[in-house]
């Protein structure tokens, strides 16, 4: 029958249908009708015939897994672990590099705020970019200049030029960190999404926990340009194996990049980031702080004007309706928050009130990551099964605050063992927390938005730890801790902890009131 003959008898078909509706023709004429009009549209399957559904009611399906998606993951946890060892090496040789420059600490601590203010204000432009040009892409890019980067810091003669350079290597991390998340939730089935974010944490985990104990060892037996020289090789291997394992992105239409609100909103966080972390040095009140703090403000402002007013914005404030989108957001904030609150201040206590010398402090803060890297993964599998992400982020959540609390009751008191089990009940609760989150804050968004959730993930927890940061260091200066006084430092870090708790409190009130948690992949 050709295809004329097969829309005459279509119509004929729906004429049959609707003159019974209308007009009380035969019941079993319309019904053969309504069958063989069902039949053509794969509705119905006939013996013998094959039949296929519909194109615009064909039902979703289960995506398949990427066949290289281990590949992948191997990648992303390279990337995730060399950025996070990096940094936490490059703070154990501070003192080092002041001594070989013969540069002041206020100098010298620019080879660390530089790669942090660079990385805070690019995260969610990197995001957006990636949505447009491709999240493999993006990603192997920033490997690649954090590759190059790095092999300049170690070559570097002088304090400006490695501040230069870890400008550019900020650069790459915010390209790695804000799409990393995005390809591991595009190339793994949403079963097996927890799981994966949890190994992520865990490398992110063994980065922060292993940094003091490998930079100690290089600096001890090589030079402090040892600490950047392996992350050439690792970054460029970790290059191709995104370009071979990443899928290309399957994007139906384009969209204009938005340059002026890329800029503002990388001016507004450069601000605040810069206001953060310069009024635990100079104070709060201090005109330079207050004349940031202004500043943002006002960019932020002019930035939410301009985006509500662009087609293709960096920020689709349309996500923050959707309502497990929006309090996965502000309940990662808050959990850094309260990280953030005694993770600066606390080498601080255990250095003016416990005595203990720079090894025991590195033993006794190593307890926190360790303590994640266990409970990531676990917390990670679990989240893969149906109706358990709000439950465990709200448990993470509320364990924090008591971990956090009986921190504040024992600061007075405790030796360093009693600290270490309260860093490792704080690292116990964050890992508890963060794969369930991740895990539903990422499946919240469509796809062609994932690296803008990607950006935003890794956005509030960098600025909630800068936020923690300046909180504690707030209290710990109101405390009187400043002059090394150990009495003072433990009350301070009493104030600190309690100031991290209220946090936990707003976290897991933010977790539970985002509802029930249904991916849309």
């Amino acid at each position: 029958m050709g295809p004329a003959a097969v829309a005459v008898e279509s119509v004929q078909d729906v004429r049959a249908w609707r003159e019974h509706r209308l007009f009380g023709r035969s019941r079993m004429d319309a019904i053969g009708a309504q069958r063989r009009l069902l039949t053509k549209a794969g509705k119905i399957n006939v013996p013998g015939r094959k039949s296929s559904p519909s194109p615009d009611r064909r039902p979703a399906m289960r995506e398949e897994a990427h066949p290289l998606r281990h590949l992948a993951f191997a990648a992303v946890a390279v990337g995730a672990f060399m950025s996070t060892l990096d940094a936490s090496v490059v703070n154990v040789a501070l003192p080092t590099l002041a001594a070989e420059f013969d540069a002041g600490l206020g100098l010298v601590e620019w080879v660390v705020l530089s790669y942090l203010l660079v990385l805070a204000s690019l995260l969610l432009n990197m995001g957006r970019a990636a949505d447009l040009l491709g999240r493999g892409r993006i990603y192997a890019l920033g490997l690649v200049i954090f590759a190059l980067a790095s092999a300049a810091c170690a070559a570097a003669q002088t304090i400006p030029f490695l501040i230069g350079a870890r400008v550019i290597q900020g650069i790459g991390g915010a390209a790695m960190n804000a799409t990393g998340t995005a390809i591991l939730t595009e190339v793994f089935p949403a079963s097996q999404r927890g799981r994966v974010l949890g190994w992520i944490g865990l490398a992110v985990s063994a980065g922060l926990a292993s940094g003091p104990a490998i930079g100690g060892v290089v600096l001890e037996a090589l030079s402090w340009r040892w600490i950047f020289l392996p992350n050439v090789p690792l970054a460029g291997l970790a290059a191709m194996a995104v370009v071979r394992a990443v899928p290309p992105d399957r994007r139906t239409g384009r969209e204009r990049f938005d340059v002026p609100g890329s800029l503002l909103l990388a001016a507004c966080l450069g601000c605040l980031s810069l206001g953060l972390s310069l009024g635990g040095h100079a104070g709060f009140a201090s005109p330079l702080v207050l004349g940031l703090g202004a500043g943002t403000l006002a960019l932020g402002a002019l930035f939410v004007r301009v985006e509500l007013r662009e087609p293709a914005p960096v920020i689709d404030f349309a996500l923050f309706r959707n309502r497990v989108f929006s309090g996965s957001a502000a309940a990662g904030f808050l959990v850094f928050v309260t990280v953030g609150a005694v993770n600066l201040v606390m080498p601080f206590y255990l250095t003016d009130a416990l005595g203990l010398d720079t090894g025991e402090m590195g033993l006794v803060l190593t307890a926190l990551p360790l303590a994640l890297a266990v409970a990531a993964p676990w917390s990670g599998a679990l989240a893969d099964r149906p109706g358990t992400l709000r439950a465990l982020a709200t448990a993470g959540a509320i364990f924090s605050t008591c971990a956090l609390l009986v921190l504040s009751l024992v600061a007075e008191s405790a030796g360093p063992l009693g600290i270490a089990a309260c860093l490792a009940g704080i690292g116990f609760a964050v890992g508890t927390f963060q794969s369930p989150n991740n895990s539903a804050l990422m499946g919240s968004v469509p796809r062609e938005r994932l690296g803008t959730a990607g950006g935003l993930l890794a956005s509030v927890r960098i600025t909630g730890l800068l936020v923690g940061n300046a909180i504690g260091a707030a209290v710990f200066a109101a405390a009187g801790a400043a002059g090394h006084d150990g009495a003072a430092a433990a009350q301070g870090l009493h104030l600190a902890a309690l100031a991290g708790g209220t946090a936990g409190v707003l976290a897991a009130i933010a977790s539970l009131a985002r509802g029930r948690v249904e991916p849309l992949r």
